[in-house]
């Protein structure tokens, strides 16, 4: 089976042909889903585009390859039939379904899947600052907005810690990253969910350091555990009502 794909970019289309099923998921599908940028020919030369600019992503099956083209598409795709052979639900549904050789879902099938209630915590623990603020107002907050708080340490299952943070990530409906103490993992799994689309909550004490790679980012400062409850309140109220 041959499969093919049509951007739409703003009214502008691109076009790919005679791909296998999983090199249209990975070329394509993910960094769609991601906003990833991908590699394209155009007009016999290699360019860059941002599939965060991509509106639509439509995708195709025939059991034929599609007719050799020297222009920007086959033929094909400019008869009304073509439409008749669009696959895009089932392959979308067959990457949310798929079961992989071990027991849990990849982080691609977990990603496509609704969210669980929950919110990631990302943060250094064994803190004492931190984790007063943890149990004293992150974990109460989120739950008070009728979702799950989860930090790593909190995990029962046994296995691999770093395949259980990305799991949870990929899983859960919001990450929230506290990146006080400049923890490397810290930014390590934030950038992860970054990849991965999800809606970020970031917060740090004034009196620490950001990033510059997050530095553009929309971040909740704070210096006392009241002001902290009254910004990740607003925060949360935000993103619920939206």
């Amino acid at each position: 089976m041959q499969y093919h794909a049509k951007l739409d970019y703003g009214g502008n289309f691109h076009y790919w042909w005679d791909f296998s099923k999983d090199d249209i998921i990975k070329k394509l599908l993910v960094p769609f889903i991601n906003g990833h940028i991908v590699v394209v020919n155009h007009s016999n030369r290699r360019r860059i585009l941002n599939m965060k600019n991509v509106t639509l992503m439509t995708v195709y099956k025939t059991e034929d390859e599609l007719s050799k083209s020297e222009t920007v598409r086959p033929s094909e795709f400019d008869n009304p039939n073509f439409e008749d052979n669009e696959c895009t639900d089932e392959i979308i549904n067959e990457v949310k379904t798929e079961q992989s050789v071990s027991s849990s879902r990849s982080f691609l099938q977990k990603a496509f899947a609704e969210p669980e209630k929950q919110v990631f915590v990302i943060m250094k623990f064994n803190d004492k600052i931190l984790d007063s603020a943890y149990e004293g107002v992150i974990k109460p907050i989120i739950q008070e907005n009728g979702l799950r708080a989860i930090r790593v340490d909190e995990i029962p299952d046994s296995g691999q810690i770093t395949d259980q943070i990305l799991e949870n990530i990929a899983s859960s409906k919001f990450i929230l990253s506290e990146l006080s103490g400049e923890r490397p993992n810290c930014y390590y799994e934030t950038g992860f969910a970054q990849a991965l689309g999800k809606e970020l909550i970031l917060t740090i004490r004034k009196s620490e350091k950001l990033h510059f790679d997050l530095a553009g980012y929309r971040v909740i400062e704070w210096e006392t555990e009241s002001e902290l409850r009254s910004k990740l309140k607003t925060r949360f109220e935000s993103l619920t009502e939206s």
